[in-house]
């Protein structure tokens, strides 16, 4: 670590700010990557964008492969029935009946969050609500799960994809957010904001795009978290150089109140991903070489008894309120 002279692109302030290596590890490429921690805010962000930045999203990035579900149309008529009851306690009795002939999925996402009780938390009251998920790839897990649940106004934004896309009732469009119109009545950004260089001018959008009563879902990794503590330039949420921005709580919240939102509610959202791939990159072993556990999902790594206790930690560290996921509901200021 070493102090140079830089601007935070969060809060403007210049000063010698703390700085870090971040090293390529998904792909392995170990190219090297200067960061700084603003002494003020405290956001983590790359010191100097890279003008190639698609480069380091190949074709077989994840979020860019794209993925075929098959739509069965009785089953999400039936669906959609058991799911008007659990997010707007409509249709008991034949949800009820209903339950006889078929389960209702949770649809949870990263193993944590049910996404009913996100819609509830996010206030939608109606079939009609406009959905909006920024940076989704080619496909969305989020709007496909929507879609099963019975809600149409399905749309994606991603400027990287090929061409738009679409799936039943979910459209992903290829453009950038600043060519968006409409209004939304609740906006998602999952892990899609750390990529993003222009951050003020993001949420300015995003926030312009959201309904009166909207809600903006924001889910990102944090410093303000025991992870960054323990782990700083290994930690496997750094991702240089995809990560630009990996923001503390002090700055995030500056960010959004710059846009005139606010933060009503936040969840902890750490998983056994953010310890056992931080473990992974402290013996070098990038997050898709053959022996990585996050590519195999064996026990030739770690044993048994580590990976409970990565389980075991992230239950801890969200206990405490000490997460390196976050996911924020934002809403404009009364």
């Amino acid at each position: 670590m070493k102090n140079d002279k830089r601007i935070c692109r969060i809060c403007d302030t210049q000063d010698f700010h703390p700085t870090y290596t971040g090293c390529e590890m998904m792909f392995g490429t170990r190219e090297l990557f200067e960061y700084f921690q603003c002494n003020q805010c405290q956001c983590l962000q790359i010191s100097d964008i890279p003008l190639n930045l698609g480069s380091y999203y190949p074709n077989d990035y994840y979020s860019l492969v794209q993925k075929k579900e098959k739509e069965n149309p009785i089953k999400n008529f039936i669906l959609k029935q058991r799911f008007r009851n659990a997010i707007f306690d409509k249709g008991y009795k034949i949800n009820k009946i209903l339950s006889y002939f078929i389960a209702m999925p949770e649809f949870i996402i990263d193993y944590k969050h049910n996404i009913v009780n996100l819609l509830k938390s996010s206030s939608i009251t109606n079939y009609d609500a406009r959905f909006l998920d920024i940076g989704c790839g080619h496909s969305s897990a989020w709007l496909n799960a929507l879609s099963v649940m019975g809600f149409k106004n399905l749309f994606g934004i991603d400027p990287y994809i090929g061409k738009d896309k679409k799936h039943g009732k979910v459209k992903i469009l290829k453009k950038d957010l600043i060519d968006l119109e409409g209004e939304f009545d609740l906006i998602t950004m999952h892990h899609s904001l750390e990529h993003i260089s222009d951050q003020k001018l993001t949420i300015s959008l995003a926030s312009k795009l959201l309904s009166k009563n909207g809600t903006l879902i924001i889910r990102i990794p944090t410093v303000s978290s025991y992870v960054w503590e323990k782990y700083k330039e290994k930690w496997v949420e750094m991702d240089a150089p995809r990560h630009l921005y990996l923001h503390s709580k002090t700055s995030i919240e500056l960010l959004i109140k710059q846009a005139d939102l606010e933060i009503f509610r936040e969840i902890p959202e750490a998983i056994d991903f953010e310890f056992y791939g931080s473990e992974q990159y402290k013996r070098n072993i990038h997050l898709t070489d053959s022996q990585s556990h996050w590519l195999t999902r064996d026990n030739l790594l770690f044993s048994e008894e580590e990976l409970s206790d990565f389980n075991k930690m992230a239950d801890e560290v969200n206990r405490k309120n000490e997460a390196g996921r976050i996911c924020l509901f934002i809403r404009k200021k009364s």
